[in-house]
């Protein structure tokens, strides 16, 4: 292959996902850490040095943390660190980002798809291979923002659906285009 056609179906494989990555990104940001935990170290308050502090694990505190919160000390009366807030910022963020990863899964991976169908019928060749691998790598960046979010199950069925597609879309145009070519004729001798 010319290596020309080469760095254009290569500098299309990059250059799309991430155009089509950044200008979702653009019009529909991504949920900011810093909008929901403001203080996102969690500090824990100095205990008073020489003080013999003994620590219990609250039920409170280990309900907490099995909800999801982050628990929020303070001193008490003698100086020691005790359990005070359960703190929810982190599991409000994480779930936000969650809708947001299945969101640009169901934004990015169709259009994935269309690219790839668009480079199948593309008649430029080589132009048409680097759409075809570009909206492949895109549907795979779609379906990895999603795929911690998914079930086991559904995990399984959008990667089958995915191949599926792409099977069906190479089959009808990469296999049936050389159906479509037909002998030139023969010219007839006079």
């Amino acid at each position: 292959m010319d290596p020309k056609k080469l760095a254009m179906i290569l500098g299309i494989t990059v250059l799309l996902p991430l155009f089509l990555g950044l200008f979702v990104d653009a019009l529909y940001p991504q949920p900011k850490y810093e909008n929901y935990c403001l203080d996102s170290k969690f500090p824990y308050p100095m205990e008073k040095a020489g003080i013999n502090c003994t620590y219990t694990y609250s039920e409170a505190q280990r309900q907490c943390e099995t909800d999801g919160g982050v628990s929020r000390m303070k001193l008490d009366e003698r100086g020691c660190s005790t359990f005070s807030t359960c703190d929810y910022c982190n599991k409000a963020y994480n779930d936000d980002q969650a809708v947001y990863n299945r969101n640009i899964f169901l934004i990015l991976a169709p259009l994935g798809f269309l690219v790839v169908i668009a480079g199948i019928y593309l008649m430029v060749d080589y132009i048409g291979a680097g759409l075809m691998l570009g909206g492949l790598v895109t549907l795979f960046y779609a379906t990895m923002r999603y795929f911690s979010d998914m079930s086991k199950m559904l995990r399984a069925m959008v990667i089958l659906v995915e191949l599926l597609l792409i099977m069906w879309a190479g089959y009808k145009k990469i296999d049936n285009s050389k159906k479509d070519v037909r002998p030139a004729k023969k010219k007839r001798k006079r």
